[in-house]
């Protein structure tokens, strides 16, 4: 296969039908971007048909691969399995549903190439557009998760840290997984604090995002899995488990 710029990372747990409508369409946009452009779907063990969902479009499809891990671990366990495996300039990951328009794709890239090391897509900038919004008691439930982020993540002034469009200069995406530990939702703002840590260049970009009704986040259970994952993050930088600041990469 000819070199590829980018390499799109689908974290996948149980989304046999969503993939069945969406991979086609990332499909179709790399087709279309004329640097090269492969997609790697992860499988986070699931217990439906996922990962022949993925299969079915692979004899046909040359840069689309599959990463299958053993057991379900988590979003962040499966985004870290894909951009470690990733070996192009750059890397990023997006949701299965395609919650944010694949248009910022492009736009991504060409930050990256801008200068940035970190381009986050972000719902909460001026000129961002939901096209679906979500409901009242997730976004209040968003605001409460951005005062425990600030108050035990350690990280103030937080951006839209959960939006599941972020792309990475290849060196860098390696570097900040690499020494990531949180395998579930927090991962997002482990990466985001890791790389302010390094030092590292951080964008963010206005994207058109539509909220999907069927959230895999449960607000019991998770948000307490939340906030034992902030208090870890925020221990393991107290305690110099992420290493002296500076850039790595």
């Amino acid at each position: 296969m000819a070199s590829m710029l980018l390499t799109i990372v689908v974290p996948a747990y149980n989304e046999a039908e969503r993939l069945g409508r969406t991979l086609p369409q990332i499909l179709a946009w790399l087709s279309t971007f004329h640097d090269g452009g492969r997609v790697l779907v992860v499988d986070d063990g699931s217990t439906d048909a996922t990962g022949d969902a993925v299969r079915v479009h692979m004899p046909v499809n040359l840069n689309l691969d599959l990463i299958t891990l053993p057991h379900q671990r988590g979003k962040g366990a499966a985004v870290r399995a894909g951009m470690l495996a990733a070996s192009t300039d750059i890397v990023g990951f997006m949701d299965a549903d395609l919650s944010t328009d694949l248009q910022h794709v492009q736009e991504a890239v060409s930050a990256i190439q801008d200068g940035a090391d970190v381009l986050i897509g972000s719902r909460a900038l001026g000129n961002s557009q939901t096209v679906v919004r979500q409901p009242a008691y997730r976004r209040g439930g968003a605001r409460v998760f951005r005062e425990l982020a600030r108050q035990i993540g350690g990280l103030p002034n937080t951006p839209d840290s959960q939006c599941g469009f972020k792309f990475f200069r290849g060196p860098v995406a390696h570097d900040l997984f690499g020494a990531s530990v949180i395998d579930r939702w927090m991962f997002d703002l482990e990466v985001l604090r890791l790389a302010r840590h390094r030092n590292y260049t951080v964008r963010q970009l206005p994207v058109e995002w539509t909220n999907d009704p069927d959230s895999r986040l449960r607000l019991t259970v998770d948000t307490l899995r939340m906030v034992r994952d902030l208090a870890r993050i925020r221990w393991r930088f107290l305690t110099g488990r992420y290493g002296p600041p500076g850039r790595s990469a």
